[in-house]
């Protein structure tokens, strides 16, 4: 039986962050919700419409939490004096700490052979193993002997003390203690976002060397999010990217999984959870680690831009030897890191001591498969615990064989546990990964090391000092806090205000808030599309078919399958705008995000053939006001449509296992002049009632019927574009005063008197619906469908695109 990674952490670390709850903060919960709040008045508020985690405000603004009363300690007498006095007297030195904001980053350049000089067979002869140790007391090759010896001493102080005692004092002590977790589910997002911050973004806005924007080209933001359950890692990613980046989140299942109903500060619609091949989360299991791998290669085939790992273990009553404990735990997240991040992507990943061989030896592989490492201590984790973090910059190719490696130490790990298990003896351990006498030659990395460990380690002692001394003296303030506060806030680009659940607004307040200028006059929203019931009066109404662009559209089935606009102010809830100019709910789940306004239509999508043959409901985009928050409405129409297929990405989920929301996308675009080329795409299909439909394969294997082609221009009704013979160049005409501009003429000013906002778009769009008896030609092959009317309207295209341009003057 394979042991299993528990996110939960030391006693110290445990209450870094809301990740953990130890039993005993559990039950002080438990006591105190029902001292705040009776079982008779939960009734009461329960009745009057309150509603667990959410402010008791009108619109769920508010604390979360009861303010809660200071509690004696237990049966502690007044004026009793514990017997620490030898360590620290209840003095404390101020000039002893010295706080910088930003703290420093300094990096370590890859120097000498990188990962793709390994091979599997040379790394495997660089594996020591041995009895399994069981202390760090003589771990010194990679520190100061005394630090070591200091950090094990004051850990061993703290023994004396009960919880309460030692948050009190701690968040007395700490000067970065009031940011806490911020507008965040819990501390780890704020240090998510102290490590963005001082690492210039490079998560969030991944940069190469030379400045150059790591995302391609309406590319989304993949990162990948280990061991970090409720997810505040997450919850700061999304908060900073929204919809623009799309996570995938891995886990544990049980206490201790991601909670995405608790995140406030973002919308985790874009965050795909998945628990890998054994659906437990298990980072162990090897067969999980590759499944998310997979999983994550059918999203996006060059990998994610950015992982992140947060695991640890519970090693209450063993915290001296914590790194011993969590050594697989490192060694798991660093290997699904390799094999999941692109290359020229990064990884951040949480440690504590880094003493033993088998860390730095890991710590070592790392640096030869990133172009750049960092070890930081930052400002946002207590300066008295062990936690520091990795990151790794600029991932390099050729890691299979260091990949390959580390899954056979995995494999040999977990064979040891198995056999403790047993109680067998003599279980050989895995204690380096790279010899140590090998390692001790690169002069580089080793100096680097030993400094990172006494600089991390001279801080936690004089955190550890801090904190003692205010235990015993109860008059030492730290006043500090608040200014700290407010420094880092502004330093990491954070706001400086509460934690509160989201709004829920009434919909004209939300509809006048994303509307913006255009809500006071809504006659537009009715309006329905300019219906063509001819070539002949299409050819009429375009000018010039380059500025035009069409979009199929569904058959209309029943009332709910009818082209309009879309409103999503909750999460969850999608309402629609129907022909009586009222929004009503739709009933079929889709998972968009909050804060949107669009306009498309639901259809059905097909798969199979015949009796077979399956459809279900899909929302199909075509063009937005704003999306997630994001405000497109002014931007041109291509800009706007490649924004909405962005969206649709980021929320789609199509290789989820459990899929409880339809599917999204955005149409597909055509330019007008390229109608022959949509309707070769298209193919006969055979749908359940033996009827025989042309439909439109999309890009999962599922196809839809199309009953017609919307129709839109990009620019406004008085503007036209041209071709200069002179100059070989478009133009833009002006019908009304024949004025022509070329594209660098044209100031931000005038943007939007030629190009179509979406209301231009949506007021002037054209309709051709097809007839609902239309079927294939029965001439038609499986290569070369026809469909009515298809003639007449290429004649009308190859008219318009062989007409003079400069006729458009009269």
């Amino acid at each position: 039986m394979q042991r299993k990674a528990k996110l939960s952490r030391t006693r110290e670390e445990q209450s870094d962050d809301e990740n953990f709850e130890p039993k005993t903060k559990k039950i002080k919960r438990d006591w105190l919700n029902s001292y705040c709040y009776s079982n008779k008045v939960m009734g009461m508020m329960k009745k009057m419409g309150y509603e667990d985690d959410k402010g008791l405000g009108k619109s769920n603004q508010g604390r979360l939490e009861p303010v809660i009363a200071v509690q004696q300690d237990g049966r502690r007498g007044f004026g009793l004096k514990l017997n620490t006095v030898h360590w620290t007297a209840g003095k404390w030195d101020p000039s002893l700490e010295n706080l910088e904001i930003p703290e420093p980053v300094n990096w370590l350049d890859q120097k000498g052979d990188n990962c793709g000089s390994y091979t599997l067979e040379q790394l495997m002869m660089h594996m020591v193993t041995g009895p399994r140790k069981l202390t760090l007391d003589d771990e010194t090759k990679f520190c100061d002997p005394e630090i070591l010896e200091h950090i094990l001493s004051a850990k061993s102080f703290f023994d004396g003390l009960n919880d309460t005692e030692m948050r009190r004092a701690r968040s007395r002590s700490n000067p970065f203690e009031m940011i806490r977790s911020s507008i965040f589910l819990n501390r780890a997002a704020v240090k998510m976002a102290n490590m963005d911050s001082i690492c210039e973004y490079m998560f969030t806005e991944p940069r190469d060397e030379h400045g150059n924007s790591l995302i391609g080209s309406n590319e989304l933001l993949y990162f990948a999010d280990m061991c970090a359950g409720p997810g505040g890692f997450s919850e700061y990613v999304l908060f900073r990217k929204s919809w623009e980046a799309r996570g995938f989140g891995f886990t544990l299942r049980g206490t201790n999984d991601f909670k995405l109903d608790k995140f406030f500060a973002a919308s985790p619609e874009s965050f795909d959870a998945f628990y890998g091949d054994k659906d437990d989360g298990n980072i162990f299991d090897t067969s999980n680690q590759d499944s998310l791998n997979d999983y994550i290669r059918k999203h996006t085939p060059h990998g994610v831009h950015f992982a992140m790992a947060d695991g640890g273990f519970s090693v209450e009553g063993q915290e001296n030897i914590q790194e011993i404990l969590s050594k697989q735990l490192y060694l798991c997240q660093f290997n699904t890191a390799l094999k999941i991040v692109r290359v020229n992507g990064s990884f951040v990943c949480k440690l504590f001591d880094l003493f033993t061989s088998f860390s730095v030896s890991l710590v070592y592989l790392m640096y030869k498969c990133f172009q750049k490492i960092t070890i930081i201590k930052p400002n946002s984790s207590r300066p008295a615990n062990s936690e520091r973090y990795i990151v790794c910059k600029y991932k390099l190719p050729g890691t299979e064989a260091i990949i390959s490696y580390l899954d056979n130490v995995n494999q040999l790990l977990n064979e040891a546990t198995e056999q403790q298990q047993q109680h067998k003896e003599d279980v050989l351990d895995v204690v380096e990964l790279y010899n140590h006498d090998e390692m001790m030659k690169d002069e580089h990395f080793m100096q680097y090391i030993v400094n990172s460990n006494n600089a991390i380690g001279n801080k936690q002692i004089i955190g550890l000092r801090k904190i003692a001394s205010f235990v015993q003296n109860l008059e030492l303030k730290e006043t500090r806090q608040s200014e700290v506060r407010q420094k880092c806030l502004k330093c990491w680009a954070l706001p400086d205000k509460l934690r509160q659940a989201p709004e829920v607004k009434p919909t004209e307040r939300f509809l006048e808030e994303l509307l913006g200028d255009w809500a006071a006059n809504r006659s537009w929203m009715h309006q329905t599309a300019n219906e063509q019931m001819s070539v002949t009066q299409l050819q009429r109404e375009i000018a010039n078919v380059n500025d035009w662009h069409f979009m199929p559209i569904g058959r209309g089935e029943s009332n709910i399958n009818g082209c309009t606009l879309f409103l999503c102010k909750s999460r969850g809830i999608l309402w629609r705008y129907t022909d009586h100019r009222k929004w009503e709910q739709v009933e079929t789940s889709f998972n968009v995000q909050p804060r949107s306004i669009f306009f498309g239509e639901i259809v059905f999508e097909y798969s199979g053939k015949g009796r077979t043959s399956q459809s279900v409901s899909a929302l199909h985009i075509m063009d937005a006001i704003c999306l997630g928050g994001i405000e497109i409405r002014r931007r041109a129409f291509h800009e706007r449509v490649s924004m909405c297929e962005k969206f649709a990405r980021s929320l789609n989920k199509p290789h989820k296992k459990e899929r409880t929301c339809g599917a999204i996308r955005c149409k597909p675009l055509f330019r007008l002049q390229d109608m022959s080329q949509f309707f070769d795409q298209m193919r006969p299909y055979l749908l359940k009632d033996n009827s025989q439909r042309l439909g439109y394969m999309l890009d999962d294997h599922k196809f839809f019927v199309p009953g017609g082609i919307m129709i839109f221009c990009e620019l406004t009704p008085n503007f036209v574009t041209a071709h200069s013979r002179s100059r070989q160049q478009v133009y833009y005409f002006n019908t009304n005063t024949n004025e022509s501009l070329y594209k660098e003429q044209i100031l931000p000013q005038r943007f939007n008197e030629i190009f179509a906002s979406f209301r231009q778009s949506y007021i002037n769009r054209k309709l051709w619906k097809w007839t609902s008896t239309l079927q294939v030609d029965a001439s038609a092959t499986e290569k070369h469908p026809k469909i009515l009317y298809r003639s007449h309207f290429e004649q009308f295209i190859r008219m318009k695109l062989t007409s003079n341009p400069n006729q458009l003057r009269s």
